[in-house]
């Protein structure tokens, strides 16, 4: 029997993933242990290759890559008992990596899978009754008629969202798992535009990048979000729902989330003027927003997503589905190899 599986994306840094996935084979086999190696060549491979090998008895799963084969390796994962994920971050963002505190440059990332300690982490949990694949590649934006674009950077949000579907308790028909923070509305937009990447950026350029690309069309919806804190109705720029404090390479969107306390935190923005998305995009690197009249920032275990037409949500930089959605905090739900602690 395997003690471990490495799961890695060959063309993930600049197609560097899979020289470091060779180097922690080679590390891992020589301090005693027995795994096997395997090369995602499309999507839904690395979430299948999981499966496969904790079927098969194997409880220490290594994704290397970016947030794309994080993410699909979690949700290989997520429901087996036992599993230990593990990291070798190459990718553009590496926003969870960042979290658990594992090292971009290999032979550090390597040494944690050797001889680290295991830890439990948060993990987040999304249900919809729609898939992401219902919505077309270029997500349309909302028409002027339907949408109140509001322009006060501290703007009312009494406008009243009419909506024939009410919030429902979740039905599993489809679930999905993350590990980062999960996006909806601009930020959504900006994640799917920055995961084509671009030939000028790379890494938290790139998204930087997007999210100004995106400025020039994206029009906000109405929303209701209900969580722990209350009900949000209203116009909204975006809504990060987030475990860890980061997305995008180093957006502190929601710098107060804590891997392990079992909340998600979430940041809310109602709209604003292009000039002012801007502005709040350069103070995000600190978590400066956060003191702004459009922005409010709560924490839940539990939130509840309905917008006047479906929307695509993001998490881990992933798609993920559609609303009306339910996302549901699973506290200490993952085990993961992290540094030694001192």
């Amino acid at each position: 029997m395997n003690n471990f599986v490495i799961i890695a994306n060959p063309i993930s840094g600049k197609g560097h993933a899979k020289n470091v996935a060779e180097q922690a084979h080679a590390a891992l086999t020589e301090s005693g242990k027995q795994g096997q190696l395997v090369l995602t060549s499309a999507s839904g491979d690395a979430k299948r290759f999981a499966q496969e090998a904790v079927s098969d008895g194997t409880r220490f799963v290594i994704a290397c890559g970016g947030d794309g084969t994080l993410h699909e390796v979690v949700n290989g994962i997520a429901t087996v008992p036992d599993v230990t994920l593990g990291i070798l971050p190459c990718g553009r963002g590496n926003d969870f990596a960042a979290a658990i505190g594992v090292p971009l440059k290999p032979e550090a990332a390597i040494a944690i899978l050797v001889s680290g300690t295991t830890i439990h982490v948060d993990l987040g949990c999304c249900y919809s009754s729609r898939q992401s694949s219902a919505i077309s590649d270029q997500q349309k934006p909302l028409s002027t008629e339907s949408v109140a674009r509001n322009e006060m950077e501290g703007g009312s949000t009494e406008r009243h969202f009419n909506t024939q579907t009410p919030l429902t308790e979740p039905q599993g028909i489809i679930k999905k798992y993350f590990v980062t923070i999960a996006t909806c509305g601009y930020d959504t937009e900006v994640s799917r535009r920055a995961s084509k990447g671009t030939p000028l950026f790379a890494g938290t350029a790139s998204y930087a990048y997007a999210a100004v690309e995106t400025l020039f069309y994206y029009e906000p919806p109405f929303v209701r979000l209900e969580g722990d804190f209350g009900t949000h109705e209203g116009p909204l720029l975006l809504a990060a729902t987030g475990i860890t404090s980061r997305y995008g390479g180093g957006f502190q969107i929601v710098p107060d989330a804590r891997i392990d306390d079992g909340l998600f935190d979430v940041c809310i923005i109602r709209p604003v003027s292009s000039l002012t998305v801007l502005r709040l995009l350069v103070t995000l690197f600190w978590g400066g927003h956060v003191g702004h009249p459009a922005v409010s920032m709560h924490q839940t275990r539990t939130l509840k997503i309905e917008t006047d037409t479906p929307m695509l949500l993001y998490a881990d930089g992933e798609p993920m589905c559609e609303t009306p959605a339910t996302i549901q905090m699973i506290k200490h739900g993952l085990v993961v190899m992290a540094p030694q602690r001192s």
